[in-house]
């Protein structure tokens, strides 16, 4: 599946013929209309990473758009993979990638890279270029499971402040290769930020690839979501002190899986989220300081989790929003069904468990399952 991904400049590199691809049938859609709201899918890669977008409007191929941010864990070989697609054929669309995000290095966010493109389409990836060495075998695996990949991918490497274009999203990049964001997003005005009175910061552990993360805020009307994969706690804190350039979210991925080495107080209380999810697992990531961190954000209505956490001081929230119990569960997902007046329906694939959160800041129920 992977050279059906190239394009005429890439596909003369390697000697073959241009890919010739489905122009959209007579009578569809034009690119750009609005079709549906935005759909996210927050994977259970058991403590990596896949989030998929499906975008609300129409791209260029005449369907609704898939974003991909990050292909998952590397082991074991195609779990992962069968996940996305599985999310993808809940969410009605062609079994393909249209835009992929590589966030950073680390296999349990890259490894699934291999994988996925031997089953879908992938069309066009975004990494961060050079790979940072960290003299771990175990950690340099994800990368080199990618790296043939990346040699015949359309693959582009972003800069800080630079869109992704997704059909009806507004995607900027906010950090990437350790470059962030120097200037407010659209709308958001600069100003002192009441967080950044002497913030607590860390001594980074030696993880250099986390710092190489790239995060993105996606926007689609007033809906606003924040993902910055594993971001340091330092780098947080840059991008809202002194001035918060990032503005306030409905909804927050929790960075680095919940894990003590990111989720600054100073981040999560400015960004202020309605909801936050974690992508943890049992023992990875969900840590106490995070479910205080979170839990006390101001604003804040829930924390849904990925898994329930066995950590020591946990403050796991409501088993309902939990999708998954156990190492041995099939991989439920997490699905926020978000609008462009800001409003958002959560669902639990567990159980089918769903809370509406309107436009305002007061959440309705609408299953008690």
């Amino acid at each position: 599946m992977i050279a059906v991904a190239l394009g005429t400049a890439a596909a003369a590199q390697m000697g073959q013929a241009p890919v010739v691809v489905d122009a959209p049938a007579a009578g569809a859609q034009a690119p750009g209309t609005v079709v549906g709201p935005l759909e996210i899918y927050f994977i259970d890669t058991e403590g990596g990473q896949s989030v998929l977008l499906v975008s609300p409007a129409i791209g260029m191929y005449g369907t609704r758009e898939t974003f991909l941010i990050d292909p998952g864990n590397l082991n074991p070989p195609g779990r992962d993979a069968e996940r996305i697609i599985a999310a993808l054929k809940d969410a009605g669309v062609p079994e393909r990638i249209d835009h992929m995000i590589v966030s950073h290095y680390h296999g349990d966010h890259v490894g699934g890279a291999a994988a996925l493109a031997d089953k879908v389409t992938i069309r066009r990836v975004y990494d961060p270029g050079a790979v940072t060495p960290e003299l771990n075998g175990n950690r340099e695996s994800g990368f080199m499971a990618y790296l043939p990949v990346r040699n015949i991918l359309p693959v582009s490497v972003p800069k800080a402040g630079q869109k992704i274009p997704v059909a009806g999203l507004d995607v900027t990049v906010v950090s990437v290769a350790g470059e962030l964001l120097k200037t407010p997003l659209n709308g958001v005005r600069r100003s002192a930020n009441s967080q950044c009175n002497n913030p607590m910061r860390q001594i980074q552990d030696n993880t250099p690839n986390n710092a190489e993360s790239i995060g993105v805020v996606v926007e689609f009307g007033k809906f606003r979501y924040l993902d910055l994969a594993d971001l340091t706690w330092n780098q947080e804190i840059e991008l809202v002190c002194p001035n918060n350039l990032l503005g306030q979210v409905q909804l927050y991925r929790t960075t680095r899986h919940g894990a003590q080495w990111s989720g600054s107080p100073a981040l999560v209380h400015s960004v202020q989220p309605r909801v936050a999810v974690m992508n943890n697992n049992p023992t990875k990531g969900g840590v106490a300081l995070t479910f205080k961190t979170v839990k006390s954000s101001p604003g804040l209505e829930d924390l849904w989790q990925l898994h329930w956490s066995e950590n020591p001081g946990a403050q796991n929230s409501a088993e309902n929003m939990v999708a998954n119990f156990t190492k041995d569960d099939p991989g439920h997902f997490i699905r926020v069904t978000a609008r462009n007046d800001g409003s958002m329906t959560v669902k639990n694939g567990r159980n089918g468990f769903t809370k509406e959160y309107s436009a305002s800041r007061a959440p309705v129920v609408t299953s008690s399952r």
